[in-house]
């Protein structure tokens, strides 16, 4: 700013503090100031005063010499892997709200699928999982270059265990509990083990009180046998008393099945 603009500046600053009707504001130097007034005439002492300041205002700006630039952030490291299709993201929010026996089996598939989480799931998943070292680990894995920046810029999303996880444990499924009688439907002919299920659920050997044990057996069952389970168990008579119990199986086996549908399509595939 010129010594006549800021001259003129702190005079403004006198009238306004005094008041228009008192004095009247200064001539403006010459220059823009003056063209303003000139292309611009006001008709009271206050809006001209009012007209120079905002005039003056910008001119001081304007002569203003840029900071130095900000650092930017560096972005993450490429990952080329694909990303899991929005169909993923939506399946994921499922099991997490519904069928979280199913999280750990989603997250392998997603790995073993040759892709990477989807940037929306990066951050929830990371946070679910941060005192669980496995889960955290395998989370990563499958979150690659964008789960590690992420954690670098925001600490709250590393993981707190105590313990860390072995590498064999981050590519395996946890066992679930299983009573011995049923462990041979696990690997049986996908219409004989849906025949078991349906027909124990319809005649009462399975009430509510198995919950537990069929949901674990429904979550580790052969993934070939989840449509046959699901259409079995849709026959059962409304009126058998473990119905309630029939239905919220056939959710998590049909739920089951599109997970790992959805990401055993080859990414090289898929429609952009």
């Amino acid at each position: 700013m010129t010594a006549a603009v800021a001259d003129y500046w702190r005079e403004m600053v006198t009238v306004a503090l005094l008041g228009t009707d008192r004095r009247e504001p200064p001539t403006p130097p010459q220059g823009g100031l003056t063209d303003l007034a000139v292309d611009d005439p006001q008709s009271t002492p206050s809006q001209r005063l009012l007209q120079q300041v905002a005039g003056c205002t910008v001119a001081q700006r304007a002569g203003l010499l840029p900071t130095e630039r900000a650092p930017l952030t560096a972005p993450p490291d490429d990952d080329p892997r694909p990303v899991t299709p929005p169909s993923t993201t939506a399946t994921w929010r499922r099991i997490r709200s519904d069928w979280p026996v199913l999280e750990d089996e989603w997250m392998l598939a997603v790995i073993h699928s040759g892709r990477r989480l989807s940037p929306e799931l990066v951050v929830p998943v990371l946070a679910r999982h941060r005192t669980d070292a496995t889960r955290h680990a395998r989370a990563l894995v499958a979150a690659g270059s964008l789960g590690r920046w992420m954690i670098e810029w925001t600490p709250r999303l590393a993981c707190t265990a105590r313990v860390p996880a072995s590498m064999e444990a981050i590519g395996e499924l946890p066992e679930l509990a299983i009573v011995p009688d049923l462990l041979p439907v696990l690997s049986a002919p996908p219409t004989r083990a849906a025949r078991i299920i349906a027909d124990g659920l319809a005649s009462g050997v399975f009430s509510t009180s198995h919950r537990a044990v069929l949901v674990n057996l429904v979550a580790r069952i052969d993934p070939a046998s989840l449509p046959a389970l699901g259409e079995a168990i849709g026959a059962i008579d409304p009126g058998a008393p473990a119905i309630g119990l029939a239905f919220a199986l056939a959710d998590l086996a049909r739920l089951r099945d599109r997970m790992l549908t959805e990401l055993r399509t080859r990414p090289e595939l898929e429609t952009p």
